[in-house]
Order: C-alpha cells, then sequence, then structure tokens
C-alpha cells in the first residue's frame, strides 16, 4: 500500500514539474518588453509639477573688509580728496589775482571757471582806500562776489599783503607802522597787537591770509629796495619781531606768510626786475639768514614764500623757487617745515627771464613747492595751469604728489575758514 501511494505522489510531482516547464517557456518566448510589463506593473504614479533649478552663488573671492571709518581731521581730508578730480585738485594749487575793485572781470571769471581756481591775491589796486570807509565796505563786497564766482564747494584762500608803514593797501585811523619801526621799539607784544589788529580787519572783509611778516635780513637794509620793510640788521631782533607778528595774525584769525626765504637781504637788486644772486657760504646763511625763519617755523608760522634769487652754495643752478635742495632739502627736511610753500609772484622778471612760465609751475611744484602765486596776467595765469596739466600727462606729476600740497592748502583753509569737510566728505 505504501508502494502505491509513493507512486501516486511521485507521479503528481512529475505532472508539476512539466506543468511549470511549459510554462517557463511560453514565457521566455514573449519579447522583452512584454515580459517586463508582465514581470512588474508599477502602480500609476502622480507626475510632479516642474521646478527650477536653484541658482548658483555666484563665485567670489574672501569678503572685503569695510573702509575704515576717519579716526581724525587728517584722515578726513584725505577721505575728501579721494572724492577730487585731478583738475579739482590742480586748480587748489594755485591763487591767482585779477584788476577789479568790486567784481572780477569776464575774463578772469572765465579762468576761475575752467580751471577750478581755490584762491585768490589781492594787491592794492584792487582796494579803493580813498573811499571814505578807508576801502572795507568795497572790499568785502569784492570778497562776496569772488566766492561766487568761484567753481568749487572749497572755501578760498583769499590773501593780500599788509606790512604796516608803506604797505597796508587800506586806511584807517593808527595806521600801522612799519616793520622797521616794529624793530626799532623791540616790543613784541606791540608787534602782536598790531597785527591782532590787522589779522581782525582782514578777517571782516573776507582776507584770510596775509603776506607777512617781511623776514629778510640786512646789514644795511636802506640799501635794499626793501628798505623800512625789513624790520632789524639783527636776526634775533627780526625772530622776536617776525614771530609776534605770527602770533598777533593767528589771534586775529589770519593766516601768516613769512617772506622771502630764505633771504632777500644779502643783495641790493630787486627781484621783480632781474635775478639777484646771494654769494654767502652756507655757514653764513645758517648763522644769519636763516635764523628768522627758523623761528618762524618754531611759531607755526603757517606759509612760507621763496624767493627769485640763485644762492649758489646751496644750489648753483636754479633760484629758490625752482630748487629741490632749497625746498625740500633745507625748508622741509632740515628746518622741518610742513606749511604751504608759496612761490613768489610768477610775474616777476627773477623768474622769468630765466625760465619759462609753463616749465616753471612744473618744477616749483615738483622741488616742494605747494601754491603758485600769479597776479593779474592772465596769459601767465592759462600757462601755469597748462604747465601743470601737462606735468600730469607725461607722469612727472604724480596723484601722490599733487595729494601732498592739497592736503597741506586744505588743512590751513579748515583753520581759517570753519569749513566742514566731515560733512562734504560724507556728501
Amino acid at each position: 500500500m505504501f508502494r502505491e501511494s509513493f507512486k501516486w505522489i511521485l507521479l503528481t510531482l512529475v505532472l508539476a514539474a512539466v506543468a511549470a516547464g511549459v510554462a517557463l517557456g511560453l514565457f521566455l518566448r514573449l519579447p522583452v518588453s512584454e515580459r517586463t510589463a508582465e514581470a512588474e506593473t508599477p502602480a500609476p504614479t502622480e507626475t510632479p509639477a516642474p521646478t527650477l533649478a536653484p541658482t548658483a552663488e555666484p563665485t567670489v573671492g574672501p569678503t572685503p573688509s569695510p573702509t575704515p571709518e576717519p579716526q581724525t581731521l587728517e584722515d578726513w581730508v584725505d577721505r575728501y580728496i579721494e572724492g577730487m578730480t585731478t583738475e579739482e585738485k590742480l586748480g587748489q594749487m594755485v591763487i591767482f589775482g585779477f584788476s577789479g575793485t568790486s567784481d572780477v572781470s569776464d575774463t578772469f571769471y572765465d579762468i576761475l571757471q575752467t580751471y577750478h581756481v581755490g584762491n585768490i591775491i589781492l594787491y592794492g589796486a584792487n582796494i579803493k582806500s580813498s573811499n571814505s570807509d578807508g576801502g572795507f565796505g568795497l572790499c568785502e563786497k569784492l570778497t562776496g562776489n569772488i566766492k561766487a564766482s568761484l567753481d568749487t564747494e572749497i572755501p578760498p584762500l583769499i590773501g593780500i599783503d599788509v606790512e604796516g608803514g608803506s604797505v597796508v593797501r587800506f586806511r584807517w585811523s593808527d595806521q600801522p607802522v612799519s616793520a622797521r619801526s616794529l624793530g626799532r621799539r623791540r616790543d613784541p607784544d606791540y608787534a602782536a597787537e598790531q597785527f591782532e589788529t590787522i589779522g581782525e580787519k582782514l578777517v571782516s572783509v573776507g582776507i584770510n591770509l596775509d603776506l607777512a611778516p617781511v623776514l629778510d635780513v640786512s646789514e644795511n637794509p636802506m640799501d635794499t629796495f626793501l628798505e623800512t620793510r625789513i624790520i632789524s640788521e639783527d636776526a634775533t631782533i627780526t625772530a622776536a619781531i617776525g614771530s609776534a607778528i605770527i602770533e598777533g595774525l593767528h589771534e586775529g584769525g589770519c593766516l601768516s606768510a613769512a617772506k622771502h626765504f630764505p633771504g632777500h637781504g644779502g643783495t641790493t637788486e630787486d627781484s621783480h626786475d632781474t635775478t639777484p644772486v646771494v654769494d654767502k657760504t652756507e655757514e653764513e646763511l645758517d648763522a644769519y639768514d636763516l635764523v628768522p625763519f627758523r623761528a618762524a617755523v618754531e611759531a607755526g608760522v603757517d606759509a612760507i614764500m621763496t624767493a627769485h634769487i640763485l644762492y649758489p652754495a646751496l644750489d648753483p643752478d636754479d633760484i629758490a623757487t625752482m630748487s629741490d635742495e632749497i625746498i625740500t632739502g633745507l625748508l622741509r627736511d632740515q628746518m622741518g617745515f610742513d606749511g604751504i610753500v608759496i612761490s613768489d609772484d610768477f610775474r616777476m622778471e627773477g623768474l622769468t627771464n630765466r625760465y619759462d612760465v609753463s616749465e616753471a609751475a612744473a618744477q616749483f611744484v615738483l622741488a616742494g613747492g605747494d601754491l603758485i602765486l600769479c597776479g593779474a596776467e592772465h596769459d601767465k595765469q592759462i600757462a601755469i595751469m597748462d604747465g601743470l596739466y601737462a606735468a600730469v600727462d607725461d607722469g612727472r606729476l604724480t596723484e601722490e604728489r599733487i595729494n601732498e600740497s592739497v592736503r597741506r592748502i586744505l588743512l590751513k583753509k579748515i583753520d581759517v575758514t570753519g569749513w566742514d569737510v566731515v560733512s562734504a566728505a560724507q556728501s
């Protein structure tokens, strides 16, 4: 019986195997696509909505550090200078004159606008001292019109030379005495008081720079063309009175400018008409002519005017106004002066009979000068500006060098005009 059951089980297994083989054969004969479909029919899925690919982040370098906020007045001036054009900077480096007592001429207005001129020099011809008020009222109107004519937001330096004695420009009671008289008095307090009054009167009509004191010394002052404009033949007296003059002008709210560096007293010739030569050794100049100028630097003089004179012992080739050895080597490096170096007038023959005005403009700045003075000869003023532009174009005059001078000039302007450079730099 067991044998019979075994047969039935074996027969069942054989039949099942045969059926499975037939089914497998039929499946393998189908195309691949149909086999795949039959083998796995996925459940229907919902098609997702299309999405935009994420925007790739731009490739950048390290995040730059923010520009530090200026900390000092000098920093703010530098920030302001960064926003100036080269032409605007060069306009700050000239101080030009014109003819007129109440307003600027059309020709000079065009120069002011074209070259962004930043500073003005007045002479006796600009002041009507014969007026009942001594010329002050009309001068105030004139300086107001000058400021309205400028193509710059920076307030100007407006200069004049009021020295006392024969060089006063205005008229008022108790006229200031001459430099020679101050030297004879030997009273620094009196000199300071006189020039405090002068400073106040100039500032009241819009003038903020007095081209004084005269610090030239001579053993025989009356033999020179300066005569009573020289304080004393004694260098120490000149130094003391000159320092008092600077103090007085500062008390009056006005800038000072000592002249004519490194000294005009060693010649009887006039640099307006010729190029004088001072044949002194370095030791002689140091022991005498330079004494008042050293005192002026110590007293905080704002500007020093250079002389159109040749000093062979200091520079055998160039007059002081054109000399790197005298302006940078002597005045700046040895004597430590970091104020404004202003030239004597570029109209004078002490310069023009040796130099082309355009070339001289560039050479003065390259020698260490800051502010070029030129009175009412507009062709020379244009030549000066063209010379500066040409020196920039050919690479002789760098932006760094220009910025040095503009920085000195703007800092002095802040002192006497109250110009808010912080607000100007932020705007």
